[in-house]
């Protein structure tokens, strides 16, 4: 093992006598006899111990560690001092960021085990600064934005990468908040309250506001940053950009949901105008049988009861068709769709108010139906899940976006949660709309009910 190497700065020359007498054996020793030639041997030497004197005639002990903190910041001090001095070099230590101050005269023993533990002091700061200096190469290599931020979301520091990702020429992201680039509604607070609950978070799908506030879909992945007494000082959180892989699955989606639609449309057409038309026809000669026989009871009492029969076939087979595809959202579009809806689903214990623009205009078929699909959907999430006993449906017109509010009044759920689209339902609600490149925002309150109002760009047939 290498000896220790420590430089000895004393202006007394019996001092650096006696002080290299007792460890020239166990420490490679460099003896100074000024500030001054201190300084000189720590330009040239790798120096991991410093102990100085503090009373010296050019430059006191204290006032020389605080000249070398910046530029020699590696080498652990030690104060020499006089039982008189005690006072003014506490007060002064962090100054010089001093290690430990040791009376004098020293002992032996004492000093040598300072000595040796200010080495194990200074090998752990080795150790961190070449960890510190890998984490830095690889935080300043990564092709993937990194931000850290503090315990209240403010981004303290950023890779190039991040920077070139926000533009950070025109706009600094040093203690912005992660709320200003994130798009979620309180976005940071959730995933700061999942860092602190699991200490992970690993490929959260999100959208932040890149360059010139283009949004971009993003994966995000994050953990948290403690001190060596396991408390939390920060937060690191990569994001990994794949908007142009989700432009791909939207359209991916779409033609799925083409396909689906395209047949349902065969099935429900099958269905209305094949077995549907039979068995009306069935319906009317029966009905006409029983009139030509009403003078037979016993056949008159059988008949009776099977037009009535076939009468609720017919009306469930329709219902089947209008839940497979409604005709009327075909052949005469969504507000007349919806209306149909309405119609169908209110009762007595369920009503549906609709609201919508009077002049409403003929969208691209693909868009009405994922509509139709969304709201229908949000109604039976509501007559299933939130026991609700009203639905409202808002469709109207801004500007270049469709907008469609939904509310009921069930007995909501907690939205503020990473894992809020864990439902089918929701899940298909949000893969539609993603699929025309829209956007939702979800407000529910516990016994209160469910709203969501979403914003999706008009695509005219």
């Amino acid at each position: 093992m290498d000896k220790i190497k420590v430089l000895y700065i004393d202006d007394e020359v019996e001092n650096l006598s006696a002080f290299k007498a007792a460890f020239r054996r166990q420490f490679e020793v460099h003896l100074a006899n000024s500030a001054q030639e201190g300084m000189e041997i720590l330009k040239n030497e790798p120096i991991e111990v410093v102990i100085s004197d503090q009373r010296m005639p050019d430059q006191t002990g204290v006032d020389f560690f605080e000249a070398i903190a910046d530029v020699h910041p590696n080498p652990i001090r030690i104060l020499l001092t006089g039982y008189s001095d005690i006072n003014a070099v506490i007060d002064a230590v962090n100054r010089g960021h001093i290690y430990r101050y040791v009376t004098k005269p020293w002992h032996e023993y004492d000093l040598k085990l300072t000595i040796e533990n200010a080495y194990h002091l200074y090998h752990l700061k080795e150790q961190n600064n070449k960890l510190n200096i890998k984490y830095r190469k690889v935080f300043s290599d990564s092709s993937d934005p990194i931000l850290l931020f503090d315990l209240k979301g403010r981004i303290v520091d950023y890779n190039k990468a991040a920077s070139n990702f926000f533009d950070t020429k025109s706009n600094n992201l040093n203690m912005v908040t992660f709320n200003s680039i994130i798009k979620e509604k309180n976005g940071i607070e959730t995933i700061i309250d999942t860092l602190n609950k699991k200490g992970l978070i690993n490929g959260f799908e999100c959208q932040v506001y890149g360059k010139d506030n283009e949004i971009k879909t993003c994966l995000l992945s994050a953990n948290k940053i403690t001190n060596n007494y396991g408390e939390i000082i920060s937060y690191q959180a990569i994001l990994k950009d794949i908007t142009e892989h989700s432009k791909l699955n939207q359209l991916l989606l779409k033609k799925v949901i083409e396909t689906q639609e395209k047949e349902r449309e065969r099935i429900a057409r099958d269905l209305h105008d094949g077995i549907g038309q039979s068995l009306a026809a069935i319906k009317l000669h029966i009905e006409s049988l029983k009139a030509n026989f009403h003078e037979k009871n016993d056949i008159a009492n059988e008949l009776e009861t099977i037009p009535q029969l076939l009468h609720h076939a017919i009306q469930d087979l329709r219902q089947i068709c209008f839940n497979t595809l409604p005709i009327v959202l075909k052949e005469h579009g969504l507000v007349k769709a919806i209306e149909e809806l309405q119609s169908n689903i209110s009762s007595i214990d369920f009503n549906v108010k609709f609201h919508h623009n009077d002049q409403f205009p003929a969208i691209n078929k693909s868009l009405e139906i994922s509509i139709f699909r969304i709201i229908q959907e949000f109604i039976n999430n509501s007559v299933k899940h939130s026991h609700a006993t009203e639905v409202n449906i808002g469709l109207s017109i801004k500007e270049d976006h469709i907008i469609i509010n939904l509310t009921d009044n069930g007995v909501g759920f907690n939205i503020n949660d990473l894992e809020i689209f864990n439902g089918h339902g929701l899940k298909n609600i949000k893969t539609r709309i993603e699929s025309f490149n829209g956007d939702v925002n979800i407000n529910s309150i516990i016994d209160q009910g469910t709203e969501f109002d979403i914003a999706i760009p008009i695509i005219l047939n």
